[in-house]
């Protein structure tokens, strides 16, 4: 059962990739959205059933735990852990997941491009789902930053909105930022508690508490929950993320990602909390919170800036009784918990059928909804009454422990009545917004007879019949036994102690009722006189806000960093001369010129490769001088390529042949990544600068000559210590002598580095190496589109252009055929060396440079649309998608056969499989396919972009004649600065 704990994510995981598989064209065209919204959906309500069984079993046993060895060396693994709290949770995720998931099939149904929307949505609901089911601190924190990610994305859906934009990365800065403190905060609890899992820390609560380091755990931990779950003066990430889509604020904002930190720190309560600095820091930052919402939230006009506000007031309360040590306090906690789920995500999914079928959520437009829609006039003023805190609805059962928690503090007199009357105020200013959004929205007469509302589809208005069915439910019927169990489990884990939940409504006359009551009162007061109310508010302090002092902190930001990069000139001798100038004096300072005065015996002059040596190092030289004298570009790219191979030589005659190879490839790939670079170019620039060789003055002459000489004394001390240095001891080389066969069973001790003993490093690597393909392809795209290069659209040129190589070269047939064979062979000398790399040089990452070189030679012959249509498979994004998630799956096969990530595993020995000599079918095979087949989507994402054609392509006569005329405004120009042109 442990195992299967696994499964919720899974299957959520697995709906992100049916919604991604939509986004398929002969799918896309052929099943509309609303139904692949429905099978979309089945993941979560799987997902759903199967937490509802495992929650069942764990109200009464101990939690559920499920790990798997991440780190073993440094104790740490991946696990998982599933109690009441976390079951309230995962089963809120799961649940308002299918409503949310089957609204938004309605809610696009016109937008073929949903099906990111939907992609984006359930890998938010798997990132969320393990927040609130890590089982270590590790864990926890790989999800806690995915979902900040995945929101993201889901607030800046619509790419061409500036405000959805700045929306989301107003929430990724803060919510970053506080994760960034979050780390730190944990890593310190792990630290001091003696382990990373909450077993052994929530047991280590004394250890914690007594701990010097107490204080700075306890702020670091609170800062990252506040920005998470927007609590004052972080809040303000939140009315702006109301941009997102609706069903996106839905979700996020009601049931999910806002409630982040109040799980966090609920989850540790038990072994942080029952101290003074924990109930003061929550406290305050608590109804500091719900104040500020709840008066903030009168005032809007947007019907969902509204409802965001009261978000943030009820997050407020949340967060002031996680504070509390009180067992009714953790009652009210998983009671808010619930009745803030259910009531503001119908509120939420209402506002977005209205805006769907009125085109605007704006209250001063808005009035009369009731004759149009009057289904949702009921849904909304249940779902409001619920937000009031009215009976008999499940608000109104919060409502009432929260000001029974707030009378039973006993911290002082004055606190202990500040508290209550700040409830009672926080409670009737959200009634007056309850009764402004029903009243405003739905009664009276029309203010903008130009909005005709249209009749919003059967399935968009049964999603938030759902939540207002189970508020009222609740409240009307008799107690739900099996829902009070689960929410006094929850209630117990977050206390640290049993905890009893009764769901009855009616609980006799008492102090609660009576402050209930008042504020019922005051909120009628405020709603009736809304109007001046209002009024006054938004003409109250309008020249200062938290939002503005947000965006003064960005702006100081953007000023600092202007003032850095004023430094920075343009010219890359200059950085050259700094950086060469500061490597000296490093050498200068840590002494390293007296071990060059050291004799140089240990270099043996009578070695039989000693005349090699001196070529390689003559072909290097010469070839990296021709590269600054020699005139034509592309004659200039031949030398430093010459250049590169030279080095390749030494390293071969070193010995290292795997380094030699990589430099060989890597050499030859940037080559052809120039050549191709050069046909971007204007044919003006090109002949200008090979025509136009320019000589500075005397002075200047000197000047380069002195930092030339300064630059190889530099690089002559490195190299000459180095070399007298040897032979020397290695710390690391006996221990991948002795283990790497044993441990990783490879021969060759670098491919083993590669991809076992330093595998995480190289699953980061190559997917840096995807992500740094992707920029080319994105700035170069961006870049042609502002300088306003079109791309071919005439099908007659296509055809012409399928004849002649790249820049409009016709090509020899010899080359052709050239191209033909190498394509094929070169996936053959890839799949030899991903299949023996482990023994003998050559790796993934070889292979994968092989093949995007027979592509790019590809583009050189054919050019670009021969070769597009000729090579359909080469499809960068999805191999780069394909070689990373491959090399993730492949990772996590060790650690699901009890091994750790990345573990090694011979599938051929284990299943008796007749090989090839020499051919393991192992884990380390599929990662040098994943390395090979990212390598392979990156490089060709860059040659396919700058392999491009364009229009400047060939220039006219006309425009020959203006380079001329041109170059002759540059010779003048260059005479009057004193500069010689020869």
């Amino acid at each position: 059962m442990n195992a299967s704990l696994i499964l919720p994510l899974l299957m959520c995981f697995a709906g992100a990739l049916v919604a991604a598989a939509y986004g398929w064209p002969v799918l896309n065209w052929r099943v509309s959205l609303v139904w692949a919204s429905r099978v979309v959906a089945l993941a979560p309500v799987v997902a759903f059933a199967f937490l509802l069984d495992i929650a069942s079993a764990v109200m009464a046993d101990k939690p559920v735990v499920f790990s798997i060895a991440w780190l073993p060396t440094l104790g740490l693994n991946a696990s998982l852990y599933f109690d009441g709290l976390s079951a309230l949770f995962a089963l809120l995720i799961t649940g308002m997941g299918v409503i949310v998931v089957i609204y938004a099939g309605y809610y696009f149904s016109d937008d073929r491009s949903a099906w990111r929307f939907l992609t984006y949505l359930m890998l938010f609901m798997t990132a969320m789902l393990g927040v609130v089911m890590a089982g270590d601190v590790i864990t926890l924190f790989v999800f806690w930053e995915a979902t900040s990610i995945t929101s993201y994305l889901l607030i800046a859906y619509k790419t061409t909105d500036d405000a959805a934009r700045r929306g989301a990365l107003k929430a990724l800065l803060i919510t970053g930022g506080g994760g960034i403190a979050l780390l730190l905060g944990l890593l310190l609890v792990s630290g001091i508690a003696g382990g990373a899992d909450f077993a052994t820390i929530l047991n280590g609560g004394e250890a914690l508490r007594q701990s010097a380091l107490y204080p700075a755990m306890v702020l670091l931990l609170a800062l990252g929950a506040f920005t998470k779950s927007a609590q004052t003066p972080f809040h303000v990430w939140l009315p702006q993320a109301m941009t997102a889509p609706t069903p996106a604020s839905a979700y996020l904002h009601s049931a999910t990602m806002v409630k982040a930190g109040i799980y966090l720190l609920a989850r540790l309560n038990p072994a942080l909390g029952t101290t003074t600095l924990w109930f003061w820091v929550l406290t305050i930052a608590g109804l500091t919170t719900m104040l500020v919402g709840a008066y903030q939230g009168l005032k809007q006009n947007d019907l969902k800036a509204l409802l965001a506000y009261s978000t943030i007031s009820q997050l407020g309360v949340l967060m002031l009784l996680i504070g509390e040590e009180t067992d009714i306090a953790s009652k009210a906690l998983v009671i808010g918990i619930l009745a803030h789920a259910l009531y503001k995500s119908a509120l939420f999914l209402i506002v977005g059928i209205i805006d769907h079928e009125t085109g605007t959520r704006d209250l001063r437009r808005l009035g009369g909804l009731v004759r149009h829609f009057p289904i949702l006039f009921v849904l909304t003023g249940i779902a409001a009454l619920s937000m009031a805190g009215l009976p008999p609805l499940f608000g109104f059962l919060a409502k009432e422990t929260l000001l029974a928690t707030a009378i039973r503090m006993e911290v002082g007199p004055i606190v202990d009545v500040l508290f209550p009357a700040a409830a009672v105020i926080a409670g009737a200013l959200l009634l007056a917004q309850a009764g402004t959004l029903v009243f405003n929205t739905f009664l009276g007469q029309p203010r903008d007879p130009s909005l005709h509302p249209h009749k919003p589809a059967l399935g968009l208005r049964i999603s938030p019949a759902i939540p207002v069915f189970l508020s009222l439910a609740i409240g009307l019927l008799p107690e739900p036994e099996p829902l009070a169990q689960l929410l006094a489990s929850a209630a117990s884990a977050s206390f640290g102690d049993k905890v009893k939940v009764s769901l009855a409504i009616w609980t006799g006359i008492n102090v609660p009722l009576l402050l209930s009551l008042v504020a019922i009162s005051i909120g009628t007061v405020i709603f009736l006189n809304r109007s001046r109310v209002r009024a006054w508010m938004q003409n109250f302090a309008t020249g200062w806000s938290l939002d503005r002092a947000y965006t003064r902190v960005m702006q100081l930001i953007d000023r600092a960093a202007n003032l850095i990069t004023r430094v920075q000139t343009g010219y890359i001798r200059h950085y050259l001369f700094i950086m060469l100038i500061g490597l000296g004096v490093m050498i200068v300072w840590f002494r390293a010129f007296p071990s060059i005065r050291a004799p140089v015996s240990n270099l043996s002059l009578g070695d039989g490769t000693t005349l090699l040596r001196v070529f390689a190092l003559l072909v290097t030289v010469a070839a990296a001088a021709l590269t600054i004298f020699i005139r034509r570009d592309f004659l200039a790219i031949l030398g430093l390529s010459a250049s590169g191979l030279g080095v390749a030589l030494l390293m071969i005659l070193e010995p290292a042949p795997d380094v030699a190879l990589v430099q060989i490839v890597v050499d030859i790939l940037s080559t052809l990544v120039i050549v191709l670079l050069l046909t971007r170019l204007p044919a003006a620039l090109r002949l200008r600068s090979s025509n136009l060789p320019l000589r500075s003055r005397r002075s200047g002459a000197v000047r380069d000559a002195l930092i030339s000489l300064g630059a190889a004394v530099v690089v002559a001390a490195i190299v000459l210590t180095a070399l007298t240095s040897r032979p020397r001891q290695s710390a690391v080389t006996p221990y991948y002598e002795q283990n790497a066969k044993p441990l990783t069973g490879a021969t060759d001790i670098v491919g083993a580095i590669v991809v076992d003993f330093r595998g995480f490093d190289t699953l980061i690597e190559i997917t840096v190496f995807g992500l740094a393909g992707l920029g080319v392809y994105t700035l170069l795209r961006y870049a042609s589109r502002k300088a306003g290069d079109v791309e071919r659209a005439d099908p007659r040129r296509r055809d012409k252009l399928r004849t002649l190589g790249i820049g409009g070269a016709r090509t020899s047939s010899f080359m052709q055929l050239l191209a033909h064979v190498t394509l094929p062979l070169s996936l053959i000398v890839a799949a030899t060396h991903m299949m023996y790399g482990h023994d003998q040089p050559g790796d993934g990452f070889t292979a994968g440079v092989i093949v995007s070189l027979a592509v790019g030679l590809c583009y050189v012959v054919f050019g670009y649309e021969e070769t597009k249509r000729r090579l359909p498979w080469v499809k960068s994004g999805y191999l780069i998608g394909a070689g990373v998630l491959l090399a993730i799956v492949n990772a996590s096969l060790g650690a699901l056969h009890g091994g750790a990530f990345l573990a090694p595993i011979d599938f051929g020995e284990r299943w008796g499989l007749s090989l090839p000599q020499g051919f393991h079918l192992s884990t380390a095979f599929l990662f040098e396919m994943a390395i090979c087949l990212s390598v392979l989507g990156s490089a060709s994402y860059i040659i396919d972009t700058l392999g491009h054609p364009k229009d400047h392509d060939v220039e006219s006569d006309q425009q020959l004649q203006e380079i001329a005329a041109l170059e002759k405004q540059v010779v003048v120009m260059l005479d009057d600065r004193g500069v010689e042109v020869t």
